[in-house]
């Protein structure tokens, strides 16, 4: 079965917060044609969830409305800081076969590289707007190949 993982796109700094932070028009336009592009490779989304933070949201609304899935409410267990063991409890309690998740670094390559190798110490590279498909039977340690991961 599939995950996806998605890093939201580039964000701008004039926000009183992190968490308030928004799409700059080029970090739009790099989501759109990340998603157009790599359509046929997101076939299997069925689903998306998010971190709360604003640009994450934005980046799954995106993906939404080109994939025509529905996005589940924002998880606060996929925010920057959040640990690789929580996100992968929260993981565990979504639906996660087929799910896109959109989040931030360094969640999202502690999170690739933990699944894959079981280990967190070599962070995948995961740049704004990138994308990783990973096939697993499970959200464990260990337990997911990298099948594809396409930058913008």
């Amino acid at each position: 079965m599939k995950l996806f993982i998605m890093r939201h796109g580039e964000a701008g700094w004039d926000a009183p917060s992190d968490a308030q932070r928004s799409l700059t028009p080029a970090g739009t336009a790099a989501v759109k044609t990340m998603l157009a592009v790599h359509k046929d490779q997101l076939e299997g989304v069925t689903a998306i969830v998010s971190s709360p933070y604003l640009r994450a949201r934005q980046t799954a609304a995106l993906a939404a409305s080109m994939l025509q899935v529905p996005t589940l409410e924002a998880n606060s267990g996929f925010v920057p800081e959040s640990a690789v063991v929580e996100a992968l409890a929260q993981l565990e309690q979504l639906p996660w076969q087929g799910l896109l998740l959109v989040a931030h670094q360094p969640l999202l390559g502690n999170l690739v590289s933990t699944l894959v190798s079981g280990d967190a110490r070599y962070a995948e590279p995961m740049d704004p707007g990138s994308l990783a498909v990973l096939e697993l039977d499970w959200p464990a340690a260990g337990m997911a190949k990298l099948i594809n991961k396409f930058n913008v």
